[in-house]
C-alpha cells in the first residue's frame, strides 16, 4: 500500500469514518507490515501519556481537526515534536483510537491455569497457561481452573459455560463452579442468568440449571451477598453451608440445587486423546497444503484434491470391565480458505474404524495410497455439518463404537473421517476442518469413557457424569 493511501486510511480511522471495506484494507496492511504497526504504536504511546498526565477533551470539531493533522503527510517525521504538544491534542487521539480496537490485541482478563481431562468447545484458547480475553469458555467434560487478573480462582466442572467479562466480573451460564476470592479482590461479582453474588472475602459455589431457570449460591467460607437481577431483592449469607437459590425471580432461602456429593465417588470419566497420533492425506500428495493443526476432510469433483483425516488412540490404560459407555468427540474449527457457498447446505461425514491390520502402522505424513482408508474398516457413525457452521462439537456414541473398542482393548485403534457428499461447484471449494493437537483453541479428537458406578442415572446426571452434545447416529 502506498504511503498516501495509508495516510488517508489513518486519517479516516482517527475520525471514526472508516467503512467496512476500508477497515479490511487497513487491517491487512497492519497485519503485514511492522513499520505500519510502529506508526500506530506511536499513537498508542500518546494515549499512554494522556492516561498518565490527565486530560480535558476539546470540542468535537477540534478533535477531528487534530486527528486529521496526525495522519497528514509528514506526521510520521514530526511525531516526536507532537509528543511535546499540549495534552488536550493527545486526548483527542485517545478518543479517536476507540473507534478501531480490532487492530490491537485485546487485553487479557484471565489465564487458564489447569485442565483435567478437559474437552472444550470454545473460541478462546484452551491450552494450559493461555491468556484469555473477555469471551465464553464452554467446557464439555472434565475440570478446569481459570484465574482472573484480580487473583480470583474459578474452578468449573464440565459440562459448564463460563463467560469472562472483566478481571472483577464473570458469569456462569450453566453448570457448577467454585470461586476462591483473595482479600485483594473483595467485591468480585459472579453473575448467573437470573442473579449475581457479590463477594465479601470468601469461597463460594454457584450452580446453574438453565432448564428451570434456577441459580444456587452456597457459602464455603466467609460471606456473600446474593441479588435477584430483575427485582433487586437480596440477602446476605454468612457462614459455611449457608445457601440460597434464585428461582422464578425470587430468593428461596436455605435451598440449593447443588447436590451434596458426600464421599468422593471416585473416577467418573476417562478421557483418551490422540497424543499427536493423527494426520491428513491428500490424493495428489501435495503435503505443502496440509497444516497439522487442522484435520481436513473433503470430497471434490476434481478428485486429485480429495482429503481424508485419520487418528489413533492407545487403549492400553482402559479397563473395559469398568466402562459403561463411550463417545468419540470431534471439534469443528474454522478453515481459512475457500468459499463455503460452494458446499451443499448440509454436509455428511462418516467415521470408520480401521480393521485391516496392514493399515495399522501408518505414518503421520503418509501418502494417500499408504494412508488408512474407509474401505480398510467398518462404519461406526455419521453426522451432518451445516455449511454455515464453523464451530461445534460433534459426537458419535453407540453400541457399535463401544463393541469396536472392546474387541481391540489394550491396542491402538485408528479412525478415519470421510466426506460423503459432493460440493455444488468446482472452484474455490473449502474443507471442513477438525482440531488437531497443535490447534490453539480447540481440543483434538478424544474418546470419552463413562465408567460404571453405583449411582443411579439421575444421580450421575447431578454429579455431571452425563454430558449433552450434538448427539448423532
Amino acid at each position: 500500500m502506498k504511503e498516501e493511501e495509508f495516510q488517508r486510511l489513518t486519517t479516516r480511522y482517527l475520525e471514526g469514518a472508516l467503512n467496512e471495506n476500508e477497515l479490511e484494507m487497513l487491517g491487512y496492511e497492519l497485519s503485514g507490515c511492522q513499520e505500519r504497526v510502529k506508526e500506530f504504536n506511536d499513537i498508542r504511546l500518546l494515549a499512554g501519556l494522556i492516561h498518565e498526565h490527565g486530560q480535558n477533551a476539546p470540542n468535537p470539531e477540534f478533535r477531528l481537526k487534530s486527528a486529521a493533522a496526525i495522519a497528514s503527510p509528514g506526521w510520521v517525521k514530526s511525531r516526536w515534536i507532537f509528543l511535546a504538544a499540549q495534552a488536550s491534542l493527545a486526548a483527542s487521539i485517545l478518543l479517536a483510537i476507540v473507534f478501531l480496537p480490532r487492530f490491537f490485541a485485546p487485553t487479557p482478563v484471565a489465564k487458564l491455569i489447569s485442565g483435567e481431562n478437559a474437552s472444550w468447545e470454545s473460541a478462546l484458547p484452551t491450552t494450559k497457561g493461555s491468556d484469555l480475553a473477555a469471551g465464553l469458555l464452554d467446557l464439555k467434560t472434565g475440570m478446569a481452573t481459570v484465574q482472573f487478573r484480580s487473583g480470583v480462582d474459578v474452578s468449573i466442572q464440565g459440562p459448564a459455560r463460563l463467560e469472562l467479562i472483566t478481571p472483577m466480573r464473570g458469569r456462569i451460564l450453566s453448570g457448577r463452579a467454585r470461586i476462591d476470592v483473595p482479600e485483594s479482590a473483595i467485591g468480585f461479582i459472579m453473575e448467573t442468568p437470573n442473579g449475581y453474588a457479590v463477594d465479601h472475602g470468601t469461597e463460594f459455589s454457584v450452580s446453574v440449571d438453565p432448564s428451570n431457570d434456577s441459580s444456587s449460591f452456597k457459602v464455603l467460607d466467609g460471606e456473600i451477598s446474593v441479588y435477584v437481577s430483575s427485582t433487586g431483592e437480596n440477602a446476605r449469607l454468612r457462614g459455611v453451608g449457608k445457601a440460597i437459590t434464585v428461582e422464578s425471580n425470587a430468593l428461596v432461602a436455605g435451598k440449593s440445587i447443588e447436590p451434596e456429593l458426600g464421599p468422593d465417588p471416585g473416577p467418573r470419566t476417562l478421557i483418551v486423546g490422540t497424543g499427536g497420533r493423527e494426520g491428513t492425506a491428500i490424493r495428489n500428495d501435495k503435503r505443502e497444503f496440509i497444516q497439522p493443526k487442522f484435520l481436513t476432510v473433503n470430497r471434490l469433483l476434481k478428485k486429485q484434491w480429495d482429503r481424508q483425516s485419520f487418528f489413533a488412540f492407545d487403549l492400553s490404560n482402559v479397563n473395559f470391565d469398568e466402562v459403561d459407555s463411550v463417545l468419540l468427540r470431534l471439534n469443528l474449527v474454522p478453515f481459512p480458505y475457500g468459499l463455503f457457498s460452494s458446499l451443499p447446505e448440509f454436509n455428511q461425514y462418516a467415521v470408520y474404524g480401521i480393521t485391516n491390520p496392514e493399515k495399522a502402522d501408518w505414518d503421520v505424513e503418509c501418502r494417500w495410497q499408504d494412508s488408512p482408508r474407509p474401505e480398510d474398516g467398518v462404519i461406526l457413525g455419521t453426522f451432518d455439518v451445516p455449511r454455515s457452521q464453523q464451530h461445534g462439537s460433534f459426537v458419535i456414541s453407540n453400541k457399535r463404537l463401544l463393541q469396536f473398542l472392546m474387541d481391540r482393548e489394550a491396542t491402538e485403534v485408528t479412525f478415519v473421517i470421510e466426506r460423503r457428499n459432493l460440493p455444488l461447484k468446482t472452484n474455490d471449494v473449502p474443507c471442513h476442518a477438525f482440531a488437531g493437537v497443535p490447534h490453539p483453541e480447540a481440543s483434538e479428537p478424544k474418546l470419552e469413557f463413562t465408567l460404571k458406578h453405583t449411582l443411579s442415572k439421575v444421580d450421575r446426571n447431578a454429579h455431571g457424569l452425563v454430558t449433552a452434545s450434538h448427539q448423532v447416529d
